[in-house]
């Protein structure tokens, strides 16, 4: 099976452990900080992967390294390595979020610009967005200074690109 299915698979089994002990954010927040460490921190990666190493000192690792979260937090983080799944955690993750953003009629929408917008500004595109999709968005804005100015915005799987740069290199290539 694809990593993509695998992930599915998880994802669902743990939004529905999170549902339904009422801790869909706190088990969001971990899976998101787990990724952060298994990406950035090579001990981190390296000792959770490494076979000679105990599940059992895996889980006292993880009982010390997640000591704020809840009980059924842990269970699934600690379900995740024991599995031997670390490897996906940014797909399981990305899974999570889109059965949460179905659930709760949300759309994330990701917006690159070159400089950083204003909560005014920030607020307008919510607005304009919300009103064209008729969903809750949930925007994430990005800074590119390479952009020029302009912006970049992208909804599932459309981009929709009014940047500068992008009108300079469509210039070029009419030219």
């Amino acid at each position: 099976m694809d990593k993509s299915g695998i992930a599915k698979r998880y994802a669902s089994a743990i939004y529905d452990i999170a549902k339904s002990s009422n801790k869909i954010s706190e088990i969001r927040e971990v899976l998101s900080l787990m990724m952060e460490k298994y990406e950035e921190e090579e001990e981190f990666k390296k000792y959770l992967s490494d076979p000679v190493i105990t599940v059992e000192e895996k889980e006292d690792f993880l009982k010390r390294a997640f000591d704020f979260v809840s009980e059924e937090a842990l269970r699934i983080v600690n379900y995740i390595v024991k599995k031997g799944r670390l490897s996906l955690i940014p797909y399981i993750k990305e899974e999570f979020l889109k059965i949460y953003y179905t659930e709760n009629d949300k759309l994330p929408i990701t917006a690159i610009f070159a400089k950083e917008l204003s909560e005014e500004q920030k607020d307008k595109l919510i607005k304009k967005l919300e009103s064209k999709y008729k969903k809750k968005v949930v925007l994430n804005v990005k800074v590119d200074e390479s952009l020029i100015g302009g912006g970049i915005v992208k909804i599932r799987n459309e981009v929709i690109d009014g940047s500068i740069k992008h009108q300079i290199e469509a210039l070029k290539k009419t030219i």
